[in-house]
C-alpha cells in the first residue's frame, strides 16, 4: 500500500475521523488531533498544534455539520467550515503536505435532476452549504495540489446517525413519516475511508465526489433501515414510514437542497473501482456495528 507515511486527521473523534483512524493506522503513522487539542475556531490553536508536527499528509474530516444551528451562528459556521480550513491549506503548503478538505452534497441546490459531478456548478441553499463551498474554494487557492472530496447522509460505526435514530424512533412510536421530496446517497464511513485510500495511494488533486452508488429518497431510506431491524428482531412499534414533504417540517431553519444525488463516476474513472450500492453498505451495518443489541436483548428479556 503506497500510503504518505505520516498522515495527521484533524477531527479524528467524528464519525468519519474514527473510521479514517481504523482504516490508515496499519498503514501510517498516524496522528489524530480533536478538540481540546485544536480548535478550529481559534487560528492560533491552529497554529500551535499543526507548525510543530512533520508530516506528508492532512485530513480534515471536522466541520460544523449541523445545517439548521449554521443558520443562527454564521460567524461559527464560517470559521470552522471555511476560514479553519483555509489556514489548515497554507500551513499544510508551506510544509510541502498534502491535504484533503472533506465536503458535502449541501454545496448543490438541488434543482437538477439525476446525479450532480463534479464539473456542475455549485450553489448552495444554506449557510452550511455555502460555508463548505468557501472552505473548498479557500484549500484549492492555497494548493491547486491539494484534495477535496465531497460525502454525503454519512453514517458509521463510530458514532450514531440516521439508521440509529429512525430505529430508536420506530421502536418508541408507531407513526412515523419522512420527506418523499429530498433525495440523496446515503453513505458508510467505512467505505468513504476505503475510497479515500485509493486516491492518497494515487496523490489524487481537485474536487471528487465519493458515496455509495445509488440513490433514494429520506422515506426510502428510513425504510430501508426498518426492514432491516425487523429482519434482525427489533422490537418495532412502527414497521411502514408514511411519506410527507420538506415543506411540512416546519422545525428546519435552512433550506434544503431537494436532490444533492452524486455521481461516482470520476472516482471510477480514476482508479477503476466502482462504490458498492448503498442498501448493500447499509445491510452490513446493521450486521455488523452491534447497535440492535439493545433491542434484541430487550426482545428476548
Amino acid at each position: 500500500m503506497n500510503l504518505p507515511p505520516r498522515i495527521v486527521i484533524v477531527g479524528a473523534a467524528g464519525r468519519l475521523g474514527q473510521a479514517l483512524v481504523r482504516r490508515l493506522a496499519p498503514h501510517a503513522t498516524v496522528i489524530g488531533l480533536a478538540r481540546p487539542e485544536i480548535d478550529l475556531q481559534d487560528p492560533q490553536s491552529i497554529r500551535d498544534a499543526l507548525e510543530p508536527l512533520d508530516f506528508d499528509h492532512l485530513i480534515l474530516p471536522a466541520a460544523m455539520t449541523a445545517v439548521d444551528p449554521c443558520e443562527t451562528e454564521q460567524e461559527k459556521a464560517y470559521a470552522i467550515n471555511a476560514t479553519a480550513p483555509g489556514l489548515i491549506a497554507y500551513i499544510c503548503a508551506a510544509k510541502q503536505a498534502h491535504m484533503t478538505y472533506v465536503s458535502t452534497d449541501f454545496v448543490f441546490d438541488g434543482l437538477t435532476h439525476g446525479f450532480y459531478t463534479e464539473g456542475d456548478e455549485a450553489r448552495p441553499v444554506s449557510v452550511y452549504g455555502s460555508s463548505k463551498l468557501k472552505g473548498e474554494e479557500l484549500v484549492l487557492a492555497a494548493d491547486p495540489g491539494h484534495l477535496v472530496v465531497r460525502v454525503a447522509w454519512l453514517y458509521g460505526p463510530g458514532k450514531p446517525a440516521f439508521p440509529e435514530w429512525i430505529v430508536d424512533k420506530a421502536c418508541a412510536e408507531s407513526h412515523l413519516s419522512l420527506p418523499m421530496d429530498k433525495t440523496g446517497c446515503p453513505t458508510s464511513a467505512t467505505d468513504v475511508s476505503d475510497m479515500l485510500v485509493h486516491l492518497l495511494e494515487e496523490s489524487a488533486s481537485g474536487v471528487f465526489h465519493l458515496c455509495n452508488a445509488g440513490s433514494c429518497s429520506w422515506q426510502e431510506w428510513g425504510q430501508a433501515c426498518l426492514d432491516l431491524a425487523r429482519e434482525a428482531g427489533a422490537p418495532l412499534q412502527c414497521e411502514t414510514i408514511a411519506g410527507n414533504w420538506l415543506a411540512d417540517i416546519p422545525a428546519f431553519l435552512a433550506k434544503r437542497p431537494p436532490n444533492s444525488a452524486m455521481s461516482n463516476d470520476k472516482f471510477t474513472a480514476f482508479t477503476g473501482i466502482s462504490p458498492r450500492p448503498w442498501k448493500e453498505a447499509l445491510r452490513e451495518h446493521f450486521a455488523t456495528s452491534g447497535f440492535l443489541a439493545k433491542y434484541q436483548a430487550a426482545a428476548c428479556g
